[in-house]
């Protein structure tokens, strides 16, 4: 039986190990900046397997050497985590870190095939690492967990491990200064026209008047051209924005910077949560106008139906694996205050029934309702219609599943792709019968006008899109 051995040591602040790690292979970091959802980050870096699939074709590269398949991805994502399997800890344990493309929904339901795929990311790209640190946010404390994955000799591996711990100490714990770093913008459009935009947006309503859904989650994507070093582009998001369920992975031909505030999905143990979220407010100035927004959003009959529509949709999904009777909703509407901006939430619990893992509650939930729209199938139908490009890794999920069997996902929303002199920030929002596209289509560029301002560039250059 694989044991995990693991090492405790003082708390270093992840911004730090990240400037020591973050060079290294497949490099990720879930990262909570904010711990009022949760009081842990992990990293990880050199994994020892590299799983990979677009559509029905699957890469598994091991031990420099690649393997190649073909068929349901799911189902052979299974097979390697069986492999892996450790019995339940209480402790987090090694596992697969990455992401899991929203395109991943075709694999899953039939679905047309309609958008254009100009981005040709992986469908699913994850790292099996044998070590991570584990930040501790509440213990203040710091945890590097392993196992012996590959039958390495243990003495090797033990020293291994220790030489990990040692390198971490030796690291000044004197608070380090951020570089200030400008960020060059050459060139910012859209994939979605302002006219084209309030024209979907029109179809979308007359979907709704004839009955087809009740909400279409509708997204356009915000590029850039310039230069954006990916590292200090990611502290400055944290910074200027801490949110719960952020992350940083780097794959080496690109980087994903997600500064999500949403968990999609947790199992610890038998227990499965999620946390939907629906409803937007900005921050105010003072106290008075922050009131004023918070009570605007509490008040808003639309904001919180669109909440309940999503609430009931995903405990359709997890009735699909959970225990029957054994799904409740603890809080049906709660506000959430970020830097920001303040957000609705649900938070709904369930029991997974006896004998399903991981992957089952993957197939079951997948995509998250609260980006795709309600009834889930046909408004997934509609966003490939109406939404010129794939969305690849927006409103897909990052996280881990752990070879103990545990399991955390958040929603890839507020994140960006960084490839090469590119960078893509998708953004959307819940469309319903009350909506005014004018209003919709302002949204979408308050949301894209928080990144770019953040990054230095001035609002008045973004009547372009």
């Amino acid at each position: 039986m694989k044991e995990l051995s693991i090492i405790t040591f003082p708390f270093i602040p992840p911004e730090q190990i990240f400037n020591l790690l973050k060079n290294n292979s497949h490099f990720i970091w879930l990262d909570s900046c904010l711990n009022n959802r949760r009081d842990y980050s992990l990293m990880a870096c050199n994994p020892f397997l590299l799983f990979k699939s677009k559509k029905k074709k699957i890469s598994i590269r091991k031990n420099g050497m690649e393997k190649l398949y073909e068929g349901q991805p799911l189902n052979v994502l299974h097979e390697l985590m069986e492999e892996y399997r450790i019995p339940p800890t209480s402790f987090f344990a090694p596992g697969a870190l990455g992401y899991f493309s929203y395109d991943l929904g075709c694999q899953i339901e039939t679905l047309p095939d309609i958008s254009t795929d100009d981005l040709n990311m992986p469908d699913i790209y994850l790292g099996f690492y044998e070590m991570v640190i584990l930040f501790d946010h509440k213990r203040k404390n710091i945890r590097l967990i392993s196992m012996d994955v590959r039958g390495s000799k243990q003495r090797e591996f033990e020293s291994l491990s220790r030489n990990l711990a040692a390198q971490l100490k030796t690291i000044s714990l004197q608070k380090e200064k951020m570089e200030e770093v400008s960020f060059t913008i050459d060139k910012i459009s859209s994939n979605i026209t302002y006219r084209e935009y309030i024209k979907a947006v029109k179809k979308i309503k007359s979907y709704i008047a004839a009955g087809d859904v009740y909400q279409i989650n509708f997204s356009r994507r915000i590029e850039a051209e310039g230069v954006f070093p990916a590292d200090r582009l990611y502290l400055k998001l944290r910074k200027v924005n801490p949110t719960s369920f952020s992350g940083f992975f780097d794959t080496g031909d690109f980087c994903i910077l997600s500064n999500s505030p949403e968990l999609f999905i947790k199992k610890k143990g038998c227990m499965i949560t999620s946390l939907p979220m629906k409803g937007t407010r900005p921050r105010g100035k003072n106290k008075k106008e922050d009131n004023r927004y918070a009570s605007q959003l509490l008040l808003s009959e639309k904001d919180k139906a669109e909440l309940i529509m999503i609430v009931d949709l995903e405990r359709n999904d997890m009735g699909k694996v959970c225990k029957y009777g054994s799904i409740r909703v603890e809080n049906i509407r709660n506000l959430e205050k970020y830097r920001t901006v303040f957000q609705t939430t649900s938070l709904i619990k369930g029991r997974l029934t006896k004998g399903l893992g991981q992957v089952d509650l993957l197939k079951a939930v997948f995509p998250g309702g609260s980006i795709t729209g309600a009834p889930k199938i046909r408004a997934m139908e509609i966003i490939e219609d109406i939404e010129p490009n794939k969305r690849a890794f927006y409103t897909g999920s990052m996280g881990y599943l752990g070879f103990n069997g545990n399991m955390e996902l958040n929603i890839l929303i507020r994140t960006l792709l960084l490839k090469g002199r590119h960078l893509y920030y998708p953004v959307g929002g819940g469309i319903v019968w009350d909506s005014v596209p004018d209003e919709e289509f302002e949204e979408t560029q308050t949301k894209a006008k928080a990144l770019f301002l953040a990054l230095g560039y001035e609002s008045e250059k973004f009547i372009s899109f």
